[in-house]
């Protein structure tokens, strides 16, 4: 495995410095000489940094698990090129002479001239260069039986990284490049980094004790999907809308929809119908409550996996969504099968806005609007607050539910901004339930993950085995078409939420960016 290892780091540095020099930097410094003898100078020194550094930590520490460590490291710079060079190089115009748009100098000009690529390139690549460096000297220093053959054993790798290297500059110019962008191919760069750390753990799994060992392989499977998620990603679609960073990406079989690093939806391309992420199916859990609801509005639409779902189980109901981005609508329509027709509609409109217009009646509101930014998922602060929820709940039916998808975390730390919204909820309407997904398979609440709340407007008072049991019987009528609904009924939060410390929230006060330290 160490020739393995040795292999794919010389072919991942010549991938970078090839997609680098020919696809990052030279539309924004050409690609002439000087483009490339920079990046070139720069890989140069950061693998002889590396080599130094690599040799010293390697004497210190001489394990595989040393090494993996170091290579998640360079897997998580390899991740980080991309985003930061859209941070670093915004596509900004100005108007000149005659109304010709006229590109914006960038800031690498502006600080450093010429020689502003030189320093573009050490930002972009040195960091990655330099952990990747530390790989031969580490292998040759776990390879190495004794000083009879230490010069053979160095010899080995640094012609087996040699050869990774020819393969990388061939593989990169030849088929990564003309099959997929850069920014999909710094993503496999970043799963096989990471591949090449599973293997250091491996190799110390296999080298350690027994209970060390299952640690180690606890790591090695937690890495494994990093590296499924990562190394095989092809992003098919970005655009910057008004609202957001939208990103559609492949992985496997699976389409995501997301909105700068949060994820929003998915679609199984194989089999439409399946829901991947599980929350969406929790929304039936609504059906419950309310088994003869005619009328639906979701607030924001994603991917339209929720909504494609109703209109096919329920011929009975009328869809409407209100969307704020419109760009939005067209992305669910080319790439995730969303089609309108006269039972589902869309109103480009901002959720409170298009409540706050409506005079229609719904059985279900169905609040499910986030925005993603570099961090994180984010709430709009305006569709939590008391006056929101008093609108909302004029809008229904007289025993009309609100679900709402809250991504949010129930216990532990860092939970005042779920705690103060469901307590502005509950002091809104007479009767709350909280679903946590899949709770009872999962049942520590200490990271956020979705919490499906249903508020009534006209209170029912029903125990946790009636709701499992009426999910049942609607389940084998052919009410509802998902199986597993008992079990997510069942899920049922019971546990007292405390909300003594957190505020009720209110269009004058709604720190919701603040609440959590």
């Amino acid at each position: 495995m160490v020739w393995v290892i040795a292999f794919l780091c010389g072919a991942i540095v010549m991938v970078l410095e090839i997609a680098g020099g020919a696809r990052l930097l030279a539309p924004h410094f050409g690609s002439g000489a000087i483009t490339w003898a920079s990046v070139i100078s720069v890989f140069l020194a950061g693998l002889s940094v590396g080599y130094f550094f690599g040799g010293v930590i390697a004497d210190k520490f001489p394990t595989p698990n040393g090494l993996g460590i170091l290579l998640i490291l360079a897997a998580i710079s390899i991740g980080l090129i991309s985003p930061m060079t859209h941070w670093l190089f915004p596509e900004e115009t100005v108007i000149g002479v005659g109304g010709i748009p006229m590109p914006v100098e960038n800031t690498f000009e502006r600080i450093a001239g010429r020689y502003g690529v030189l320093l573009a390139a050490t930002v972009l690549f040195a960091p990655s260069s330099i952990l990747l460096g530390t790989v031969s000297p580490y292998l040759i220093r776990l390879a190495s039986k004794g000083v009879e053959t230490a010069g053979r054993t160095a010899g080995s790798i640094y012609a087996v990284s040699t050869v990774g290297s020819i393969f990388g500059t061939l593989g990169c110019a030849f088929f990564l490049l003309p099959k997929w962008g850069v920014s999909t191919v710094l993503m496999q760069m970043t799963g096989a980094t990471l591949f090449a750390a599973i293997l250091c753990f491996l190799i110390g799994a296999l080298s350690t004790s027994r209970r060390s060992g299952k640690v180690h392989l606890n790591l090695i499977f937690v890495l494994a999907l990093l590296v499924s998620t990562l190394g095989f990603a092809q992003v098919i679609y970005r655009r910057d809308s008004l609202y957001h960073r939208i990103i559609v990406e492949d992985v496997d079989n699976i389409r995501y929809l997301r909105f700068d690093a949060s994820y929003q939806s998915a679609m199984d391309l194989k089999d439409p119908d399946r829901a991947v992420f599980a929350y969406t199916d929790y929304l039936h859990l609504c059906m419950l409550f309310k088994p003869d609801a005619k009328k639906v509005l979701f607030v924001g639409l994603g991917g339209a996996t929720a909504q494609k779902k109703f209109h096919k189980d329920y011929p009975q109901m009328v869809i409407h969504t209100a969307e704020i981005d419109p760009a939005v609508k067209e992305v669910a329509e080319k790439f995730f099968n969303f089609r309108e027709d006269e039972r589902m509609k869309v109103f480009i409109e901002d959720g409170r806005v298009y409540l706050r217009k409506t005079r229609e009646r719904y059985d279900i509101i169905i609040l499910d609007a986030y925005f993603g930014s570099r961090y994180e998922v984010t709430l709009p602060f305006h569709l939590v607050t008391r006056e929101f929820w008093w609108l909302a709940q004029s809008r229904l039916t007289d025993d009309g539910v609100v679900v709402f998808n809250l991504v949010g975390r129930l216990e532990g730390f860092r939970t005042e901004v779920t705690r103060s919204i469901l307590k502005t909820m509950k002091a809104t309407f007479p009767e709350v339930y909280i679903f946590p997904v899949e709770y009872r398979k999962m049942p520590w609440l200490y990271d956020r993950r979705n919490l499906i709340v249903i508020a009534l407007r006209k209170p029912k008072k029903l125990s946790a085995q009636e709701l499992v049991k009426r999910a049942e019987e609607m389940v084998k009528e052919g009410k509802i078409k998902i199986p597993q609904l008992p079990n997510y009924a069942a899920d049922l939060y019971l546990r007292q939420i405390p909300f003594r410390d957190v505020p009720i929230l209110t269009d004058d006060y709604a720190p919701v960016e603040f609440l959590n330290p």
